[in-house]
């Protein structure tokens, strides 16, 4: 423990902001947990959830996105409303739960503004600066109520209300027990409407100058400080550059915060916006954007800026954050996808045992639920948001022998969870290695972070106590020697082919082999299938120099429609980047030695050349492989793809859920 002290003797070391010691650098950003009572309360559920960060050895906790207000502040369902002395119970609660691990406890308090939605407002129309109209789409999931927004403009008794439940909010915080809060000032929330050109368009007192823009987020400071003094450290957050063209950029975010002056006793420094798809990606970067993808600005922030700064965005592990504070590029890391996948990461690089920390995948899934007011769940974590039920997973009531028959992401999660709670395990692969469909899934260069958590699976279910055979088939005899009391089928699932003409040629190849280079391909290819697989293999190929074309029936809308939000648009931009011709609501027919035949929507027939078609038209279950296994022993389970061809949350949490209660 002492060496990793040393070798990470700045993450490790302690800190302080206003009157707030922190243990260490590393901290939670606030992150999205819809876990709040429907009316804005704190939940047991929500106290788990935080409370596990804490107690892995993060320094500070930032409970998300809580409002204001409950009449136009809240920005979601399920969030916690600070507009009421009756909150005040509950976040007492929460705060304690936090601090009997040396953590500090701290708030993210939000008025969400113009991004309101009616359906959340009990049917009122959001408020902010200036008076817009936003449309949404007509295919939106969105209830008619939200489809077409009108923002009523902010006069000045409705300014000075929202003023005053800032800083009553934060006195009912204060009274919970909390230190610190943070104010939200970045990704288009109401504080960064008022200061951000793209959506002030005012030409009173509050618009035009930056000085004018600052005006409202130097009131609710200064209502703040008024109410609870120097009792509670002030966080603000920001979004260095907005992305957006008419946004703010770094140079005037360093301009505004010039004017907070000393008003704020911490900056979280974070980036672009909910308010724009392409603002989006860089708020929420997916696993093909740069990881440590904002410390360049939060440096810039700090060089400028006698505040201290915390840096947050896609930072992996405290060997990042060391780098990055040694480096003086800023005072405080701030990780929280890193903390979802593996809330011990802190404690077990205290530890040495970094390698033992889950990797995350950057697949956003833990934004993607919340966004559409389901609790947080993590793809690779399947007890984060479930840590009431499942934080200690109690040995069996009876030990029993388990027979698991597949060495992919299901079968491993399986082996993995069986064998920690004592059960006697045995893993049959037929395969020369562990990792089934997701070996082809983490081969393409850009898909590190898979790579990473693969690796990290397979290793952990080696080191395991589960016997793992590998090259054996699972016959029915090999089963009922071992006699099992439980059998787990997690055989997976193989590829579509096709019945076209064509499609058993010699130029025709499967997605997986050629991302894993089993397979090559000529320069021109034509890909069938606009699933992530698709997408993905055709990014890949792209960036080889080879000239790709996507066919699917799918609509231009439903393109990569598998993946996160953001992911998909950062992926369809390097498609377009790498020069990937779409070819939307056309069916492949048939394939020729130099081509493929396509119909589209019209019914126009085209052969579009090809020197090779890559298959990546989805997967079917190895049901029928695993079907006359079912009754070889008294308990039996069919779990991942092998179940139902899905994502790779659907494997992990099939072999953690069966095993767990075993």
């Amino acid at each position: 423990m002492l060496q990793q002290m040393i070798q990470y003797e700045h993450a490790f070391s302690p800190f302080r902001f206003g009157d707030v010691e922190l243990k260490n650098r590393i901290v939670t950003p606030p992150m999205l947990s819809c876990m709040a009572t429907p009316d804005g309360f704190v939940t047991r559920e929500m106290i788990a959830f935080y409370q596990a960060f804490a107690r892995g050895g993060a320094a500070m906790v930032n409970i998300g996105d809580s409002a204001v207000d409950g009449e136009f502040g809240l920005g979601h369902h399920m969030q916690l409303n600070l507009g009421r002395d009756s909150v005040i119970g509950g976040l007492s609660t929460l705060v304690e739960a936090i601090q009997k691990y040396g953590a500090v406890a701290s708030i993210e308090v939000n008025h969400t503004g113009m991004l309101g939605l009616p359906s959340v407002l009990g049917g009122r129309s959001p408020i902010g600066p200036s008076p817009v109209i936003i449309a949404h789409d007509a295919d939106s999931a969105l209830p008619e109520t939200d489809r077409v927004i009108t923002v009523t403009e902010m006069d000045q008794d409705l300014i000075d209300r929202v003023v005053e439940n800032f800083a009553a909010a934060c006195h009912r915080c204060l009274r919970a027990g909390f230190r610190t809060v943070m104010l939200h000032g970045g990704h288009g929330n109401l504080l960064a409407q008022f200061a951000s050109p793209r959506t002030n368009k005012r030409t009173d007192k509050y618009g035009g100058s930056l000085q004018n823009r600052a005006r409202f987020a130097i009131q609710v400071l200064e209502a703040i400080r008024s109410r609870v003094g120097g009792r509670l450290a002030l966080e603000y957050r920001v979004s260095a550059d907005e992305i957006a063209a008419d946004g703010m950029h770094l140079d005037e975010t360093i301009q505004f915060l010039r004017l907070l002056g000393d008003r704020i006793d911490l900056v979280n420094v974070s980036v672009g916006g909910i308010f724009d798809p392409a603002c989006l990606v860089s708020m929420a970067q997916p696993t093909y954007l740069p990881r440590c993808y904002n410390v360049h600005r939060a440096e810039a922030i700090k060089k400028a800026l006698s505040v201290p700064v915390a840096a947050v965005g896609s930072i992996r592990d405290v060997a990042s954050a060391e780098e990055i504070i040694a480096g003086g590029k800023a005072d405080i890391v701030a990780m929280g996808r890193a903390h979802l996948a593996d809330p011990e990461i802190v404690n077990k690089t205290h530890r040495g045992e970094a390698d033992d920390v889950r990797p995350c995948l950057r697949c956003n899934l833990c934004g993607e639920r919340p966004a559409r007011f389901f609790p947080v769940r993590c793809a690779v974590n399947p007890v984060a948001g479930r840590e009431g039920e499942y934080r200690c997973v109690p040995p069996p009531d009876k030990k029993k022998k388990v027979v698991i028959v597949g060495g992919g992401p299901a079968g491993m999660q399986a082996a993995l969870t069986a064998s920690s709670r004592g059960h006697q395990v045995t893993l049959f692969e037929k395969g020369r290695t562990l990792g089934g469909s997701l070996r082809y899934a983490a081969a393409p260069e850009f898909k590190a972070d898979m790579r990473e958590y693969l690796d990290w699976l397979v290793r952990k279910t080696r080191q395991s106590a589960a016997e793992i055979r590998l090259e054996t088939d699972a016959t029915a005899a090999a089963i009922e020697a071992l006699r099992p009391d439980v059998l787990i089928l997690a055989v997976g699932a193989e590829p579509i082919v096709p019945d076209i003409p064509g499609s058993d040629g010699p130029n025709v190849v499967w997605a997986g082999d050629v991302d894993t280079g089993t397979a090559g391909t000529g320069h021109a290819v034509l890909v069938a299938g606009a699933g992530l697989t698709g997408c993905e293999t055709a990014l890949h190929l792209a960036q080889q120099g080879k000239a790709v074309t996507i066919v699917d029936m799918l609509p231009e809308e439903e393109i990569a429609g598998d993946t996160s939000g953001a992911g998909r648009m950062a992926l369809l931009a390097l498609l377009r980047q790498n020069g990937v011709q779409m070819r939307s609501e056309t069916r492949l027919v048939e394939i020729t030695p130099t081509a493929g035949v396509v119909i589209d929507r019209s019914g126009r027939r085209d052969e579009l050349p090809a020197d090779s078609v890559v298959l990546a038209l989805g997967m079917k279950s190895r049901s029928e492989e695993a079907r006359p296994l079912l009754g070889l022993a008294p308990e039996a389970y069919t779990i991942g793809d092998c179940r139902s061809p899905r994502d790779l949350m659907s494997a992990i949490h099939e072999g953690f859920s069966v095993t767990a209660e075993l």
